[in-house]
């Protein structure tokens, strides 16, 4: 295997010898994959008076098989890139040099913005701010606990998962959504200097679907920003960035149960309907006939009320809500059985969800309807925030709490409409809770490594893939 290796590297630096005069490098072994094998070369530029070089160049060689290694089937690229290069083909020895010196100089742009430097190196460089910026004691992240009273559940089974995921379906799980993460952070970094602005923060936020305020936003980047550079690099923000895709991911499981249960009622109201509401219309089709002394089919819309009213089967309501749809005009009856249908067949759905009410919409429904004042259905969606925040029998972190402000629907004065959105936000915070779901969050800070070479894709296939997490 050490010869194999060896000829590999003899032939990369072989290769790389074209490239340049100017530059140093050195070839070593990484590890074998399910493509091949890969290398790396490491390219700098040493001088008497920086022996320490400022930044290096990385370039991953790629030989498929080691017992025949050749230019033909070598492949490479370039650090910070998902281009793959085919000797050769892609790109020209001449112009290895200057695509070097251009990866070099971004770092260089970078260290200067940041003021990157290791300890080692402050031996040589005297700077207040560096010194404010190695020594200064790092704080640590802020630890919130998560809490639901067990009374809001019926049964301890609820925080359990419908099936059972394996402990590789978990992994792949976190994988995928710190690789989710590394492309919002690179679609914002359009520069590929690895780092992002407090603006571009923003945008990042933006971008996976979370919309803070401005306080809230000052707030997180000045948490996240924790060597007070003014500047965010991926390590800064990645657990906030990730425990953010989780919450999405809890939330758009928590949507998919709900339009599955949505979907069971309105397949349960339209059995419940089938007979029972043909029986009723055919006996009011009757009794609109015999109103219909001229043969018109046709009959006036009160007269079509009070024959609705003597059937019987109808509510007040429902009775209402047909009459609003139908107007002051002339009712044709042979043809309106299709809005008794829709009326009833939606009041019987949400009559059906209504008896599904869980633990938790109940309390949460009572909760923010003391913040109603005026009992209109409506509050401001501050208020709302202000009460979940305050809530003792839940405890969110902020990042749930921003994920759940971020998805409420209000209207343009910021208004919510807490009866209907209460369900919805019950079953996203009871999936926080859910036990395989919140291991996976506890776990997701110690998988924040990736692959740093996956292809860039565009914000629409991202924002896409946010969409369809969890569901």
């Amino acid at each position: 295997m050490t010869d194999l290796l060896e000829r590999s590297i003899h032939l990369i630096n072989n290769f790389v010898s074209q490239w340049t005069k100017k530059y140093l490098y050195y070839t070593s072994y990484i590890e074998e994959t399910s493509s091949g094998h890969t290398f790396m070369t490491v390219f700098s530029l040493p001088t008497p008076s920086n022996p320490i070089p400022v930044a290096t160049v990385k370039v991953y060689f790629y030989i498929p098989d080691l017992t025949d290694p050749s230019e033909r089937t070598m492949s490479f690229r370039f650090e910070n890139d998902s281009l793959i290069h085919l000797v050769n083909r892609t790109i020209r020895i001449s112009q290895m040099e200057k695509w070097i010196e251009t990866i070099l100089a971004r770092k260089d742009r970078t260290c200067r913005i940041m003021f990157l430097g290791t300890e080692f190196e402050q031996t040589r460089i005297i700077n207040k701010r560096m010194d404010e910026v190695l020594y200064e004691k790092q704080p640590e992240q802020e630890k919130e606990n998560l809490v639901v009273q067990p009374e809001l559940l019926e049964h301890d089974q609820e925080l359990v998962n419908q099936f059972t995921i394996t402990e590789e379906e978990k992994i792949r799980e976190i994988k995928m959504l710190t690789e989710l993460l590394y492309q919002c952070f690179r679609q914002i970094d359009k520069d590929d200097m690895g780092v992002i602005s407090y603006e571009e923060g923003g945008q990042l936020f933006q971008l996976m679907g979370l919309h803070l305020g401005k306080h809230q936003l000052e707030d997180t980047l000045n948490r996240l920003d924790v060597s007070r550079t003014g500047i965010l690099q991926f390590k800064d923000i990645s657990s906030f960035g990730i425990e953010t895709l989780h919450s999405i991911y809890c939330q758009n499981q928590a949507l998919k149960e709900l339009r599955e249960k949505e979907e069971e009622s309105r397949f349960e109201a339209q059995w419940m309907l089938s007979t029972d509401l043909r029986n009723v219309y055919k006996k009011i089709v009757e009794q609109c006939k015999l109103k219909d002394e001229d043969e018109i089919h046709s009959i006036p819309s009160n007269v079509f009320q009070q024959i609705l009213e003597e059937q019987q089967f109808f509510t007040e309501d429902e009775i209402k809500q047909i009459m609003e749809i139908i107007g002051d005009k002339a009712v044709e009856y042979e043809t309106s059985d299709k809005v008794l249908e829709e009326t009833i067949f939606e009041n019987l759905v949400k009559g059906l969800l209504e008896a599904q009410k869980s633990k938790m919409e109940v309390f949460l429904l009572e909760h923010f309807r003391r913040q109603d004042k005026d009992n209109t259905g409506f509050i401001k969606i501050n208020e709302l925030m202000i009460a979940l925040k305050s809530c003792e029998k839940i405890k969110l972190s902020k990042v749930q709490l921003y994920s759940l402000q971020s998805y409420i629907k209000r209207n343009d004065k910021d208004l919510v409409n807490y009866k209907q959105e209460t369900r919805k936000i019950g079953a996203i915070i009871k999936k926080f809770f859910n036990v395989d779901l919140m291991e996976q969050r506890s776990r997701l800070p110690q998988h924040t490594k990736i692959d740093a070479y996956i292809p860039l894709k565009t914000p629409e296939q991202i924002q896409e893939q946010i969409k369809k997490v969890g569901s």
